[in-house]
């Protein structure tokens, strides 16, 4: 591997000193990011919602690294660029491989492949050569950003974009999961999406964009007992894979609007479609799938999705300081047994919102949920943030947020939707220009609804959670 590795950077090496002959410039970008759980008091709780809080602490600390690179190769007259990144990390000090000794699958589905060495991107952009130079194609492994809320991460696709005036536009196939089949018997189980998008500014100062995103799929499943399982712990579209007969269609718009002192930021996305050949299961702990009547996996092999998503920022700034008023509502699910999914399901996101539920963490590889809401119960955000830049090297702030899931979390006797009150803060300092150092910290004072998550349930919360990291980082 390491020796592979070697090869082609030599080979980007080679090229870089060739291209200037061939008109064409190659740059060389890098973001070699250093973090470090400074300490928590319930490691056990950042592990991708299989997160269990035990009686006690579950004290950790510990440093990594994730560095990426990326090559930029752009003719001089900028039609064509080539770009690759690849990733190496999340890096843990003193952590060797997993314990079966193999490494995770290739591939370029959502987020990138899997590997230690990641490839994040893989594309070529060009100008569309009979049209205006405002209408491109990128095709290959290339960041997709359709909302922050929904999806925005990395994907295999073509995509087509320009601008007319002062209108922006963008379209897209893409493709999440392939099914390589070469059984005549079976049918091909392929997963695409097809994506638009239209942004506008009416004024200045103001922003509006429209989209709209459509998956459709097969799945090949003969009766029941060969349904997939959509679980309240895997509840995100991109964990679905091809398992299921799909067709969801998403529609949004979002956008900004700021002057000299005032802001404010909103979405607003609304999904509907069908999940077929398939069932629902209330699943938190190993393998036992209940519904919440603990009934087992639920035998609806239908379902239907009407799930939507609101969001507000409000804020001002005066002198260094900048106050926003956050607001979000992400519709859940009241009832695992029936047939209709009315929680709100992204695609694939990085919610950063706060330090000890979201993906605040600078160690960013460790959280409890990377989506914006928890498991297939929604989520209610109310955040109040003040952030000061002291000087042109020092910025610091904090945040206070109350949250809670939309509909209740239901276990046994139990159900409640208080999530409870979180209190983060950070520093930012820049060492160099390209240089930072960075710490935060978080502290949930946790409400019942999070003794579902605990070891021992009673109806009562019994944990808070603590999370502070920081980061080396340097970017060029």
């Amino acid at each position: 591997m390491m020796k592979r590795f070697i090869m082609v950077l030599a080979v980007f090496a080679a090229l870089a000193l060739a291209l200037p002959a061939m008109a064409a410039d190659v740059k060389i970008k890098g973001d070699f990011n250093n973090r470090f759980m400074v300490y928590t008091n319930h490691n056990d709780w950042l592990d991708g919602e299989s997160g269990v809080l035990r009686d006690g602490n579950s004290n950790e600390t510990w440093g990594e690294a994730k560095y990426r690179m990326w090559f930029d190769a752009t003719t001089n007259d900028g039609k064509v660029k080539g770009i690759w990144a690849f990733e190496i990390g999340a890096l843990e000090y003193g952590k060797g491989k997993a314990s079966d000794g193999e490494g995770a699958s290739t591939g370029g589905s959502y987020s990138g492949d899997t590997i230690n060495v990641e490839t994040r991107w893989l594309y070529t952009d060009f100008q569309i050569p009979w049209a205006c130079n405002k209408f491109r194609v990128r095709m290959g492994l290339q960041p997709l950003s359709v909302n922050s809320f929904f999806w925005a991460e990395t994907i295999m696709g073509v995509k087509a974009y320009g601008s007319v005036n002062s209108v922006d536009w963008e379209a897209a196939w893409l493709r999440p999961v392939r099914d390589e089949t070469k059984d005549p018997d079976d049918d091909v189980e392929d997963l695409d999406a097809f994506y638009g998008r239209v942004n506008f500014k009416p004024m200045d100062g103001l922003k509006m964009g429209v989209f709209a995103v459509y998956f459709t799929g097969d799945a090949d499943a003969k009766s029941p007992a060969e349904y997939g399982t959509i679980t309240s712990q895997n509840y995100e579209i991109k964990k679905l894979g091809n398992n299921f007969d799909m067709e969801i269609f998403t529609i949004g718009t979002d956008g900004s609007w700021a002057n000299d002192s005032f802001f404010a930021k909103w979405d607003f996305i609304y999904e509907t479609g069908s999940i077929d050949d398939g069932g629902f299961a209330l699943s938190y702990r190993g393998n036992s799938y209940v519904d919440n009547d603990g009934n087992g996996v639920s035998d609806d092999s239908d379902m239907d999705l009407d799930a939507y998503l609101l969001h507000v920022d409000l804020g001002f700034k005066m002198d260094a300081w900048k106050f926003t008023y956050t607001f979000w509502y992400a519709s859940g699910d009241d009832d695992a047994g029936d047939d209709d999914l009315d929680g709100f399901m992204a695609v694939d996101i990085d919610r950063m919102d706060n330090i000890c539920i979201f993906e605040g963490g600078f160690t960013d590889d460790d959280y409890f949920t990377e989506k914006d809401y928890i498991l297939d119960k929604g989520f209610i955000m109310n955040k109040l943030a003040a952030d000061y830049k002291a000087s042109k090297k020092l910025t610091m702030g904090g945040a206070v947020m109350y949250m809670m899931t939309a509909e209740d979390i239901e276990y046994g006797d139990e159900s409640d939707d208080s999530i409870g009150f979180e209190v983060d803060a950070y520093l930012k300092y820049k060492l160099y220009d390209n240089l930072e150092f960075a710490i935060n910290a978080g502290y949930l004072f946790a409400d019942d609804a999070m003794d579902f998550f605990e070891e021992e349930q009673d109806g009562n919360s019994d944990e808070d959670i603590f999370v502070s990291t920081a980061r080396v980082r340097y970017k060029f």
